[in-house]
């Protein structure tokens, strides 16, 4: 994600004993001006070479310095906008700012999935090929576990959800190679959602998770783990960009199984909608 690139680079013009050390910090300290820039200018105010420059932008695992400009185009943006956020008054900050969470927030998670693309097949095919799938998830995402299990439902699949540990409980003591486990949480640290993930591991059960970018519990303990963008604001009083993150990559999921066989899946839908009333 495009701040996970600034603070690499912030951290780098911290360390005067880094090789990038000089073209790092003279970033940081000209940010708004870079993208102004040719990778020859900032070679020359860093006393490198434009290969020096190259060599720099593969480090932090961007294509080139053009990748390297439209991130800190991107950056320099999402700080402009929070400036004049905080002229405004304080209603009107709230909406704006949260309004720009969530576009940054479905704008990361996209990039990920992009990125984790031949993992996502790899989720498909296993729910295809599932006797029976379980999805778990506890407090508000439950709710987006429940629309997904329906709309599995819809397309033909055995498809169970569980919001309750007990429930839950046995759900996975009869799991077996055949089933397919899906755990939604944010944090990746939900107690109940590991011990039954730890209980599927055991049956040799296949294990998704879904969770926010981080190293956490869950994910560890998944045979395939999907991310979703962590670019939630420090002081969380609704969970909202979060959620629509999660949203966000199951409607993902549900698409790429959708056009594993478009004509099949679209006449069970159609045949399961509900009439009106």
């Amino acid at each position: 994600m495009e701040i996970d690139i600034i603070r690499e680079i912030k951290k780098i013009s911290l360390n005067n004993k880094h090789r990038f050390y000089f073209i790092a910090k003279y970033i940081i300290d000209h940010i708004t001006e870079i993208p102004k820039i040719t990778i020859t200018d900032l070679a020359k105010v860093t006393f490198s070479s434009p290969s020096t420059i190259n060599r720099f932008t593969k480090s932090l695992d961007l294509s080139g310095y053009k990748e390297l400009v439209h991130i800190i185009k991107y950056f320099n943006y999402t700080l402009v906008d929070s400036d004049k956020l905080a002229k405004q008054d304080s209603e009107s900050n709230i909406l704006y700012q949260r309004y720009h969470d969530v576009l940054n927030s479905i704008q990361d998670t996209f990039n990920l999935f992009v990125a984790q693309e031949d993992l996502a097949t790899q989720v498909v095919s296993k729910l295809r090929n599932a006797k029976r799938i379980n999805i778990f998830a506890v407090g508000g995402t439950y709710n987006l576990a429940r629309d997904f299990q329906e709309k599995l439902l819809r397309m033909g699949f055995n498809a169970v959800s569980s919001n309750n540990f007990h429930d839950g409980y046995f759900l996975v003591k009869q799991t077996n190679k055949d089933t397919v486990n899906m755990f939604i949480s944010y944090s990746g640290e939900t107690k109940d959602l590991i011990k039954l993930a730890s209980i599927c591991k055991e049956n040799n059960s296949q294990v998704v998770t879904i969770s926010k970018k981080s190293n956490n519990t869950l994910g560890r303990l998944a045979d395939f783990k999907l991310e979703i963008s962590s670019n939630d604001p420090i002081v969380r009083i609704v969970s909202l960009t979060n959620r629509l993150a999660l949203i966000f990559c199951l409607d993902m999921i549900l698409y790429k199984l959708l056009f594993t066989d478009f004509e099949h899946y679209k006449d069970l839908l159609q045949k399961t909608a509900l009439n009106k009333f």
